[in-house]
C-alpha cells in the first residue's frame, strides 16, 4: 500500500523531473530573458567613456612601439553578461577577468608573433543586446563602436604611419572592425595601402557590403591576399539554432554609422583550412593546429593540437568536425556557446596566414616603393622654355 508520504515524494520527484525537461527545453530562452536588462535604452545613462590616452583604458599595449613586422590592433569579444547595464564600464571586474584570462588569449594569442598588439577595453554592449534588433541592442552596440573608433584613432597616432597593421575582432569587436573597415579605412588610401587583412571571426560579414561600402577592401579569395577580409563563423552541426540565427539576423553599417538589420544574407565565409571561399569540404590534414591558451600569459604560445579539425563552409557558416578533444568543443548549457570560448580552433593557422599576409604586404610596399608614378598627361609647348645653343 502507497502511503502519503511515498505518494508526495513521488510526486514532487515528477515536478522536479518536469521542470528539469522544461529548463532544459527552453533554456535558450530562459537564458536571454535572465540577461536582459530591465532599464529602457531611452533613459539609460551609460557609464562614462574611456579615456584611450591613459593606459588604463587598453587591456593590450605593447612594450616596444614598433616591433615586429606590423602593428595589431585587437577588439574583443563580448565577456560582459550582467542585466545592470546595456555597455559594460571598462573596470567591470568579472568582464575584464574574462577579458585577460580567457578571450584575449586565445583570439589574440594568434597574432603576437607579428608585432606590437593593442587592444582597447570599451564600453561593450552587454551580451543581451546581440539577440535584439530592437532600438535597445542597436543602440548599445552603436555606442561601443563609437569607443572603438576613438581607441583607433589613438592606435594610429601612436604608430608609425609607414608599418603595415592587422586588424582583428571576434564576436561583437567583428562587428566593430566591420565599422572600421567603412567608415575609417576604406575612405582612406593611406591605410588601405598599409592594410595587410582584417580578421572578422564570430561575426556575420554580409557578402553585400564589398559591393557597396567595402568595395575597395574585397574578401581575400587566396592565401596570399592583402588588403582584404578574412571571415567566417565556426560552429558544430548540433548548433542549427545559432546557424539559423546568424545567418537570418546579420547587421550592417549605414554611412551614417546607424545599424541596419539585414535578413537572409549572405554571408562571407573563408575557410581557415584553405583560405579560400570554397565551399568544399577540407579535410584535418590541412589542419595546422588548435590550441587552448586559456589562462596563458599573454605572449606564450601553447601547443598545437594538429590535424583535429575538417571544416566546409556551408551558407555562409563554417561548419567544423566536433573535435575529439572535449576541451575544444564548444558548450552548449545555458548560453554557454555565446560567451568567450576557452580554446581556438584555427590558433596556429591563423599564426601562419596572418605572417604570410604582413610579409607579402612588405614586399609589395617594397616593389611599389621602388616604381615611379605614371605620368598622367603630357603637355604641348607652342614655345620652347629651353634656350639653343649658340651657333
Amino acid at each position: 500500500m502507497v502511503t502519503m508520504r511515498q505518494t508526495l515524494a513521488l510526486t514532487a520527484a515528477v515536478s522536479l523531473a518536469a521542470a528539469f525537461v522544461i529548463a532544459v527545453v527552453f533554456q535558450d530562452n530562459i537564458t536571454r530573458f535572465n540577461l536582459s536588462p530591465r532599464i529602457p535604452y531611452q533613459i539609460y545613462t551609460p557609464p562614462p567613456p574611456p579615456a584611450y590616452g591613459a593606459r588604463g583604458a587598453w587591456v593590450l599595449w605593447p612594450s616596444e612601439a614598433g616591433a615586429g613586422l606590423a602593428d595589431v590592433f585587437y577588439v574583443h569579444s563580448t565577456t560582459y553578461a550582467a542585466r545592470r547595464h546595456w555597455n559594460a564600464p571598462i573596470n567591470a571586474k568579472k568582464a575584464d577577468s574574462i577579458l585577460k584570462r580567457v578571450a584575449a588569449p586565445n583570439q589574440v594569442g594568434p597574432f603576437m608573433p607579428i608585432g606590437a598588439v593593442y587592444g582597447p577595453r570599451y564600453r561593450q554592449a552587454t551580451l543581451y543586446a546581440n539577440f535584439t534588433h530592437k532600438y535597445d541592442g542597436l543602440a548599445a552596440r552603436e555606442l561601443a563602436f563609437g569607443d572603438v573608433e576613438a581607441a583607433f584613432e589613438t592606435f594610429l597616432t601612436e604608430r608609425s604611419p609607414e608599418r603595415p597593421f592587422v586588424l582583428v575582432g571576434y564576436g561583437q569587436g567583428g562587428l566593430h572592425v566591420l565599422g572600421l573597415l567603412q567608415h575609417r579605412i576604406a575612405k582612406d588610401e593611406a591605410l588601405r595601402t598599409r592594410l595587410a587583412a582584417a580578421y572578422v571571426i564570430g561575426a556575420p560579414a554580409p557578402m553585400s557590403i564589398f559591393d557597396n561600402g567595402l568595395a575597395a577592401i574585397p574578401p581575400c579569395r587566396e592565401s596570399g591576399d592583402i588588403r582584404c577580409v578574412v571571415a567566417y563563423i565556426d560552429l558544430e552541426p548540433a548548433f542549427d539554432d545559432d546557424r539559423r540565427r546568424l545567418h537570418d539576423r546579420s547587421l550592417v553599417w549605414s554611412d551614417d554609422k546607424k545599424l541596419i538589420p539585414l535578413p537572409a544574407s549572405a554571408l562571407l565565409c573563408i575557410n581557415p583550412l584553405s583560405w579560400t571561399l570554397s565551399e568544399e569540404p577540407i579535410s584535418a590534414e590541412m589542419h595546422i593546429g588548435a590550441a587552448s591558451a586559456t589562462g596563458l600569459q599573454l605572449g606564450k604560445t601553447p601547443p598545437a593540437i594538429a590535424k583535429a579539425i575538417g571544416a566546409q563552409c556551408n551558407k555562409g557558416i563554417l561548419t567544423v568536425d566536433p573535435p575529439q578533444q572535449n576541451f575544444l568543443r564548444r558548450k552548449h548549457w545555458f548560453g554557454d556557446q555565446w560567451r568567450a570560448q576557452d580554446f581556438n580552433l584555427f590558433y596556429h593557422d591563423l599564426t601562419v596566414d596572418a605572417e604570410r599576409r604582413v610579409r607579402n604586404l612588405n614586399q609589395v610596399l617594397e616593389q611599389e616603393a621602388r616604381s615611379l608614378a605614371p605620368i598622367e598627361e603630357t603637355v604641348d609647348l607652342e614655345v620652347s622654355p629651353i634656350n639653343k645653343a649658340p651657333e
